[in-house]
């Protein structure tokens, strides 16, 4: 490895430097935040231990990827002030501390999950109003509530904060993002009810909300999500009547309220056209009572077929 970085070492005008999916090991060199040209750092995939350095305020990167290594410590104040940074993946670490103030308002994709990192999401997220992905997923100990400045992120396609310890409601306008592709809040403590906002017109495929505390009815505004493909209401207090209105959602494919506090009888659907691609129906540990109509079942055609793709259960999403 010292080899191969001495000689980087000296290349001052260098502008993209991959190095990603080797054996590299040790702490990630100091010379390499001082190339003063570099904008494209990718070491992911290796096997580098130990802190992250401080990066200058005038450095020029666009791009850095350090993920999938054994970096620990905090994230350096200043990877969160670099003027030009548009993508930012230190997944799959065990970084530790809290989240920086952000200042990067070029920022467009943002991935720090699976770490150790805790204490709340910054209120500065609204300055990032270029950000498409916000991924702070399997972190555990980042708590409090989803910032209400979150609602600033008009751009946002994907945004995964789950398995964490947030607490609180959700703010309504996540249900009226227009951009909004992926919404995984599943695995934390979030109370209440679910927002009745999810607008006409959205674009929502992947909604998570399982393994939480939420109580009350299914809204019916989930109909709005019209390319809605995986909607997993499980484990928590749910307390309904199956939602046969959901039916007439023509793309979805999972169907998940396992755990939950339903009710009554599942009625026959009202149409023959219900739920004509769903392939995956949990509604185990519940209330439900009096006898299966056949009708419901028969009408199942989805689940007649075989998809060897599968590939709603991958959630294949291009940015």
């Amino acid at each position: 490895m010292s080899s191969v970085l001495n000689q980087v070492s000296v290349l001052s005008s260098i502008i993209y430097l991959d190095l990603s999916s080797n054996w590299l090991n040790g702490t990630i060199p100091s010379f390499l935040f001082k190339l003063s040209s570099l904008r494209h750092l990718h070491l992911e995939n290796n096997l580098f231990t130990g802190h992250i350095g401080e990066l200058p305020s005038r450095s020029v990167m666009e791009v850095i990827d350090f993920s999938n290594n054994m970096l620990d410590g905090p994230i350096p104040f200043s990877l969160f002030h670099l003027p030009s940074l548009l993508y930012l993946f230190l997944q799959n670490n065990s970084l530790t501390g809290r989240i920086s103030q952000f200042q990067c308002h070029k920022l467009r994709y943002l991935d720090l999950s699976n770490n150790l990192l805790d204490g709340p999401i910054p209120s500065s997220v609204s300055k990032l109003v270029n950000l498409s992905v916000l991924i702070l997923s399997s972190n555990n100990k980042l708590i409090q509530e989803i910032p209400p400045s979150i609602c600033e992120l008009k751009s946002l396609q994907i945004l995964d904060l789950s398995k964490n310890g947030l607490s609180g409601s959700i703010p309504y306008c996540l249900g009226s993002f227009k951009k909004l592709l992926v919404l995984g809040l599943g695995l934390n403590n979030f109370q209440g009810t679910i927002f009745t906002t999810f607008s006409e017109g959205n674009s929502l495929r992947y909604l998570n909300f399982n393994g939480n505390q939420f109580q009350g009815h299914i809204p019916k505004s989930i109909t709005n999500c019209r390319y809605l493909e995986v909607l997993d209401l499980g484990n928590n207090k749910i307390e309904d009547t199956f939602p046969s209105f959901l039916g007439t959602l023509t793309e979805l494919r999972v169907l998940i309220l396992r755990f939950n506090k339903l009710h009554g009888s599942m009625q026959s659907p009202s149409t023959n056209f219900s739920f004509p691609k769903l392939r995956i129906l949990d509604v185990s540990n519940n209330v439900l009572s009096g006898n299966l109509p056949s009708n419901f079942f028969k009408d199942l055609k989805a689940m007649m077929d075989v998809d060897r793709n599968m590939e709603y259960m991958m959630m294949k999403i291009t940015i």
